[in-house]
């Protein structure tokens, strides 16, 4: 009985003691191997979100249009056509995501077509405005045809031989993101009929004035492209 009073504690006691520290390095390891993916895949979700919510580059419809005004300054038989309208664009079916509410439409591009199969390209043009998405905004359009559209004569207003019959219009509607998503552009064509134009002037011996409008033009369409 002496004897085994005297024994020392057992080995197994021992190693339980001593465990610890052996064991957690490889703890704190694994764990910092884990928490990087877990990390990675919370920044994708919401990205990944906004990529399936951004705007349709389809998403924008026509509204009603303004009055189209434009004036044809002649000399020589060769006018500079300026003029300008007012248009709605309907962006009701844009899904916003992750965007700020406002957009912004920025364009120069366009033509104007006359009575007479004539088309002139614009030479300068400005279509810009600021919309809000899901409601329907105004936006204005305006153009210059640089010394190139011809002009006949005509002495008796109002002037006959030549109206304008179509305008079309090339723009980019620009969605701003919530960064870091990136900026969505879309680019768009309007073209719409002048349907009723009025005329107002005369082009005597080459040189005159005829300024056209028409407050009700007709069957808008957009395309995107």
């Amino acid at each position: 009985m002496g004897i085994k009073e005297n024994q020392p504690q057992s080995v197994e006691t021992q190693s339980f003691t001593m465990a610890p520290p052996g064991i957690g390095r490889r703890t704190v390891t694994k764990g910092l191997a884990w928490s990087v993916p877990v990390i990675a895949a919370s920044v994708a979700v919401p990205l990944a979100a906004a990529s399936e919510k951004k705007p349709n580059c389809g998403c924008l419809a026509t509204g009603a249009l303004g009055a189209f005004t434009a004036q044809a300054a002649t000399l020589l038989n060769i006018g500079t056509v300026t003029g300008t309208i007012a248009f709605n664009l309907d962006s009701g079916a844009c899904n916003t995501g992750f965007f700020k509410p406002l957009y912004t439409v920025l364009g120069a591009g366009g033509s104007i077509s006359f009575s007479d199969g004539t088309k002139y390209p614009y030479t300068i043009g400005a279509t810009t405005g600021v919309g809000t998405i899901g409601q329907v905004s105004v936006f204005d359009s305006t153009f210059t045809v640089l010394g190139r559209v011809n002009m006949p004569n005509d002495l008796v207003p109002p002037y006959s031989p030549k109206v304008p019959t179509r305008i079309c219009m090339t723009f980019t509607a620009i969605f701003v993101p919530i960064p870091p998503i990136p900026q969505v552009e879309c680019t768009y064509a309007l073209c719409f009929d002048i349907t009723s134009p009025s005329s107002l002037g005369a082009i005597i011996a080459g040189t005159g004035t005829v300024n056209w409008t028409d407050l009700t033009p007709s069957n808008p369409t957009l395309t995107p492209s």
